[in-house]
């Protein structure tokens, strides 16, 4: 599995490469002592292996890739320098015919540090018809809610010359592999080799290059897991046909094939000589099956919303009762609104076997160890002036949804979510939604939109900064001639602090509503509590005050406020509790 996983990233990297010219920014490949010399060999036509493209593309084992291009002269040779000779590393050479490109794969030998390659190009030949379709399998697997079906088919080409049917002359031409596929296809993806395939509706077709030798061919796609039968036809026939699925997992039934008993996980059915035009039924009926017994304990979503689209990283932890071993069935399914773009993994999600399904959701399946494990993806919506609006829901109950928007002057609307206290970091304030007992498959909705204060800031942003900016450096320039008004001192009483405190919370709050931060419902609720926080204070002072228990007088030591942010300060403080600046020295004595 590997060395295909290699090979086909190999192909597809070079193949890339070839269809445009090589781009100046792409890394280089893994510099070292090493050298490769070549030869492109056109046994038809030698002067069309002069001047021509030639590729060389790494692939180390942790992914890294590289890319060098050169030319080949008159004769057609070809000469790399200075490279890696680190036997880890895989090399493709390859240079491009018309719109045929030809490769040869290989690695250094331990201690070796020099390397030939003979690429013989040559020009396709038009004519499928010696071409043979050996035999094709067809894998099903269970989704989060479709069922995955997988194919690989086996082409041959026992020619000399590469067939090729170019995109101009497809029209009324025989394809070199056709297979009709069922009704209701969702996700149609190419897996391997499959340069050249093209769908059309339900009809998938091979037009090549299909080099000398035998080539597999793979594809797949899925179907809603309440549709148990299916149909694929088979235009050209094909040699043999073959079905496979978990034991565990389906019951297939196939009037045209016949089980083959096999040992290990996976059901057999098998037929020979399908002939052209026939067309297989197959059902797969998917069997009952535990509950997974992975939980989710609370997910974290982080939203910015800018004008062109809205930033999610979304964090769900699991726990796992005990070690959950790899399976085909998903052990958690992650549902991926519709237009998110950009998808990233965090490597410990990717290790745990994530997938993409084909709803188009992520689906986890495993291994996991025992404990919780942190799932970790990120992705971009579309956005647009008006705001953007966030859907989240997941496959089993969730205890704890905290949702967390960077509070760059935005409004949010949302029914399921109740509000919090921001949160603060060192540079942001980040808007704090909660909600809690999420059922399966409960979808929670947030609607975001700038602020009436961001929108009028964004229209007059290019005069409204230089002008902000002008007066900004004028009030710089006339503060020392200016006597600055006293601060005024904090009081030492804990409740007349907190009054004050109350005071300039309140004064917020109307510039939230004021703005549109806050709507007025939201705003009611928090101003009810602020006042009924403050009348509670001012009753207890009154109580003290009758009671003859008036607070003492500071003591001639206490430490003034902080000089920042007038935050009182204790004794004990070295730092500002609040704001981080160092503490001011103690009064002097009286």
């Amino acid at each position: 599995m590997t060395s295909r996983r290699t090979t086909t990233l190999l192909c597809l990297g070079l193949g890339l490469a070839l269809a445009r010219a090589a781009p100046a920014q792409s890394p280089d490949v893994p510099s070292g002592p090493a050298s490769v010399s070549g030869h492109v060999v056109h046994a038809e036509r030698p002067e069309a292996a002069a001047d021509i493209e030639v590729l060389l593309y790494a692939l180390s084992d942790d992914g890294g890739a590289g890319l060098r291009a050169t030319r080949s002269d008159a004769e057609g040779r070809f000469r790399f320098e200075g490279i890696a000779n680190d036997a880890s590393v895989v090399y493709l050479v390859g240079a491009r015919v018309g719109e045929i490109p030809f490769g040869k794969r290989f690695r250094f030998e331990p201690g070796t540090t020099e390397q030939s390659v003979v690429i013989e190009v040559s020009d396709p030949a038009p004519d499928a018809a010696d071409v043979r379709v050996r035999d094709a399998v067809v894998r099903l697997g269970r989704g989060c809610t479709h069922l995955r079906v997988e194919h690989v088919h086996r082409v041959e080409n026992p020619g000399a010359r590469v067939v090729f049917v170019p995109e101009g002359e497809r029209e009324g031409a025989a394809p070199l592999l056709e297979v009709e596929l069922p009704e209701d296809v969702e996700g149609f993806e190419s897996l391997l080799g499959t340069a050249g395939l093209e769908r059309q509706g339900r009809r998938v077709r091979f037009w090549g290059p299909l080099y000398p030798g035998s080539q597999e061919l793979a594809f797949g796609y899925g179907q809603p897991l309440g549709r148990e039968t299916f149909e694929l036809g088979f235009p050209q026939g094909v040699e043999a046909l073959a079905l496979e699925a978990p034991r565990d997992e389906f019951e297939l039934d196939a009037p045209r094939l016949s089980a083959v008993e096999s040992e290990g996980p996976l059901a057999r059915l098998r037929a020979e000589g399908i002939a052209p035009g026939e067309r297989v039924s197959l059902r797969a009926s998917p069997t009952p099956r535990e509950t997974s017994p992975l939980r989710a304990s609370r997910a974290e979503v982080w939203l910015e919303l800018d004008d062109a689209a809205l930033d999610v990283n979304q964090r769900v932890e699991v726990v796992a009762p005990e070690p959950l071993p790899g399976g085909d069935a998903p052990l958690l399914c992650l549902p991926v609104p519709r237009g998110a773009r950009g998808l990233r993994f965090s490597d410990a999600t990717l290790s745990a076997g994530l997938r993409r399904d084909p709803s188009g959701d992520l689906a986890l399946h495993g291994p996991l160890p025992e404990g919780p494990t942190q799932v970790a993806l990120s992705y971009r919506l579309p956005a647009s002036a008006a705001g953007a609006r966030f859907e989240a829901s997941f496959d089993r109950n969730l205890p704890l949804l905290s949702v967390l928007v960077a509070d760059t002057g935005i409004v949010a609307e949302t029914e399921r979510l109740h509000r919090r206290r921001p949160i603060r970091s060192e540079d942001r304030i980040f808007l704090h939604w909660e909600a809690f007992g999420v059922e399966a498959s409960e979808r929670v909705e947030l609607a975001l939109r700038p602020s009436r204060a961001r929108r009028v800031g964004g229209r007059w942003a290019s005069t409204g900064f230089a002008l902000l900016a002008g007066l900004a450096s004028l009030g710089f320039l006339l503060t020392p001639l200016r006597e600055r008004a006293p601060e005024p001192v904090e009081s030492s009483d804990p409740a007349e602090r907190e009054l004050r405190a109350l005071e300039r919370a309140r004064a917020d709050l109307e510039e939230d509503l004021e703005t549109g931060k806050l709507d007025p419902e939201n705003h009611a609720s928090l101003r009810e509590e602020l006042e009924a926080r403050a009348q509670s204070l001012r009753a207890e002072r009154e109580t003290r005050a009758r009671s003859g228990h008036a607070t003492p007088a500071p003591a001639a030591d206490v430490l003034p406020p902080c000089t920042s942010c007038r935050e009182p300060m204790r004794e004990a403080d070295r730092f500002c509790s609040q704001c981080g600046a160092p503490r001011p020295e103690a009064a002097p004595p009286a």
